[in-house]
């Protein structure tokens, strides 16, 4: 197999290629070890869990990205050949490794944690029923998948970006949560909730199946005031 891999080494970016054969259950994470260990320990590239859950492995494989430590080389390998790179959308630090510091910074501008009033002497009860409303949307791991493949960033650098939409969804669908629903969405508009193309690129990606589009749209339906007048909604 031709494994091709774009560096990025003291600001020069080049592709390094090397040929190996893989193991029919191998990940993609398990192959850049093996490069690492056997072929060049210069090889940079980010993973902790091994168990996608801390998100951090996100990379572009064949175009498409993907959670190294999820996705088998089987999977994704084209006419005997892998192109492994690091994700778009994000500044590159050094080979496969992105800076990962604007995750945080987009969940701070829409305020996407849980709000409560705290009481010592009653538990903050919720019946099953209303887990079901934003169940799938706490298995984000905010490992940016969705955000390197949004389109909308292309034309708005400014977009929050469909994990912090998602996230804003989780919490307004939310019934223990204290903070108003209206300012919750009011917030999720000054961070261009309505900028959303419908490219539906995050959903492909998204290892847990989320789709962040369709939370989009349920946020923007739930919208009491939104940008064009109660008719918008209706053009969708």
């Amino acid at each position: 197999m031709k494994l091709n891999i774009k560096r990025f080494i003291n600001n020069k970016t080049f592709f390094e290629e090397f040929n190996v054969d893989f193991k029919e259950d191998e990940t993609i994470l398990e192959l850049l070890e093996r490069i690492r260990d056997n072929k060049d320990r210069s090889l940079t590239y980010r993973s902790f869990c091994r168990s996608s859950i801390c998100g951090t492995c996100a990379i572009k494989v064949n175009d498409k990205t993907v959670l190294a430590c999820k996705t088998k080389v089987k999977d994704l390998i084209q006419n005997d050949e892998l192109i492994i790179e690091p994700v778009d959308r994000a500044k590159i630090i050094k080979d496969l490794v992105v800076d990962h510091s604007f995750i945080e910074d987009k969940i701070k501008k829409v305020k996407g944690w849980f709000v409560d009033e705290i009481n010592e002497k009653e538990e903050n009860i919720q019946m099953p029923d209303e887990l079901k409303k934003y169940d799938k949307q706490t298995d984000c791991i905010l490992c940016g998948a969705c955000y390197f493949e949004c389109e909308a960033l292309d034309f708005e650098k400014n977009f929050a970006g469909p994990f912090a939409f998602t996230k804003v969804f989780r919490f307004v669908f939310d019934s223990r949560d204290k903070m108003d629903d209206q300012e919750r969405i009011e917030i999720a508009k000054e961070n261009l909730l309505y900028n959303c193309i419908s490219c539906q690129k995050c959903a492909m990606v998204c290892p847990k199946n989320i789709s962040s589009v369709m939370d989009i749209k349920m946020l923007q339906n739930f919208d009491k005031n939104p940008p064009f007048g109660d008719n918008f909604n209706n053009f969708f």
